[in-house]
């Protein structure tokens, strides 16, 4: 095991460590397009993988001109302005994109010497966070590493058979996330499949309607009181893609939204609404009351077995066009209105149908958050065995005896 900077084994040729464009190279506004390269930015960093669903796209004149920061499947990306030291995997079928000027790819040259997947797990390390925030601290303006400091961190290196017997124990826990992951999405797919066939988003202007408010609350009263510390969802705590939250904090219970189990979150505010960002509440306990942002909307069905359609709501194209027209305020500040949604019509569906897909939607999704909630204690198991792992203090033997109990 040896001690040595990052800029030494760039010199080596070990390691390649370079992050997006700036200055005259970077893409310009007009640049970016509906396809295009993936321009990867922080927030497409989430629960340590990038996310290539909702990135921004640049065009062939913008590509063309980009001189570093051209990233492979499998590279590792960090965070280096702003939020300091955030890292993601990029999957090895990962599409063709480039880093944008506040992330930094690290790409192992030497396999044989330096494992790639281990790299990723020590930049999460102890060792490493604690250099970025050192780093990132050096200046009065937003916390930022450049390359150059990036380059001076120093690195523990052991042997690279114990690199890779770090990297597949850890990685067995994150593979069994990835397969609830995978479990989640697809019944994710197969719901906003069977919700498209109740066409209940299908008003076409003519004949009787229902409106949002027929069905479910918006934004309604929550009678208990809150006193003390209780369950926050901040807007970056609201998923982009899937569908159940993923991580929550606690806070002071003061303003914000009120939610409680069977709830659905959708942010009003640009650009998360375009984003994406909506959430079904499932996480909290049976009376608990959460907190969130006040650029939440809440949906709360009359019917419990219809808690889930809310969301799916929010997904569908027409619903989605509706919500970003109807936008209002200052440019990059807009917001829907709460009572634009409850106005939203929607087409009338029989009892029958609709209850059919409630019952359909709460027995996957008991699935799905046993799967979350599995995923969250292996996050967990994962994270209190890295740092015992890279200092010595555990051996990969006893490692693999908890992955194997916890797996």
């Amino acid at each position: 095991m040896s001690d040595i900077t990052v800029a030494q084994l760039v010199e080596k040729k070990k390691l390649r460590v370079e992050d997006g464009n700036h200055g005259n190279d970077r893409p310009r506004s007009h640049e970016f397009v509906d396809h295009g390269v993936n321009f990867i930015r922080a927030a497409d960093m989430t629960s340590g993988k990038v996310d290539f669903s909702n990135s921004e796209k640049i065009d062939a004149t913008a590509f063309n001109r980009i001189r570093k920061g051209i990233g492979e499947p499998g590279d590792v990306l960090v965070t280096h302005k702003g939020t300091i030291g955030k890292v993601a995997f990029v999957s090895d079928e990962a599409p063709e994109f480039v880093c944008s000027p506040q992330t930094t790819f690290w790409r192992s040259l030497d396999q044989d010497y330096l494992n790639q997947s281990f790299i990723g797990y020590w930049l999460k390390s102890t060792e490493a966070q604690q250099q970025f925030r050192v780093l990132g601290g050096q200046s009065d303006m937003a916390p930022y590493v450049s390359l150059t400091s990036q380059r001076s961190m120093t690195i523990t290196v052991p042997e690279v058979s114990r690199q890779r017997a770090i990297a597949d124990v850890l990685g067995a826990l994150d593979d069994k996330i990835a397969a609830n992951e995978r479990l989640s999405g697809a019944v994710q797919d197969l719901l906003q499949e069977r919700f498209a066939l109740l066409r209940l988003d299908g008003f076409t202007g003519d004949g009787s309607f229902l409106t949002v408010s027929d069905l479910f609350d918006v934004n309604p009263r929550t009678s208990q009181k809150l006193a003390g510390q209780a369950p926050y969802l901040g807007m970056k705590d609201l998923p982009d893609s899937s569908m159940t939250v993923g991580s929550w904090s606690t806070r002071e219970a003061k303003s914000g939204a009120r939610f409680i189990n069977g709830d659905v979150l959708l942010a009003r505010i640009t650009p998360c609404l375009e984003n994406g960002k909506a959430g079904y509440v499932d996480f909290l306990e049976n009376t608990e009351v959460g907190v969130g942002s006040t650029e939440f909307i809440v949906f709360r069905a009359r019917s419990p077995l219809l808690s889930a359609v809310p969301f799916f709501l929010t997904k569908s194209e027409r619903f989605r066009d509706f919500a970003i027209k109807h936008m209002q305020g200052t440019s990059g500040r807009q917001r829907l209105a709460a009572a634009d949604v409850a106005d939203y019509r929607l087409a009338k569906v029989d009892d029958e149908s609709l209850n059919r897909f409630g019952e359909l939607s709460l027995s996957l999704l008991k699935r799905v958050k046993t799967a979350v909630s599995e995923s969250r204690a292996l996050a967990r198991t994962r994270d209190e065995l890295l740092p015992l792992l890279m200092n010595g203090k555990i051996t990969v033997k006893d490692a693999e005896a908890v992955v194997s109990d916890a797996v």
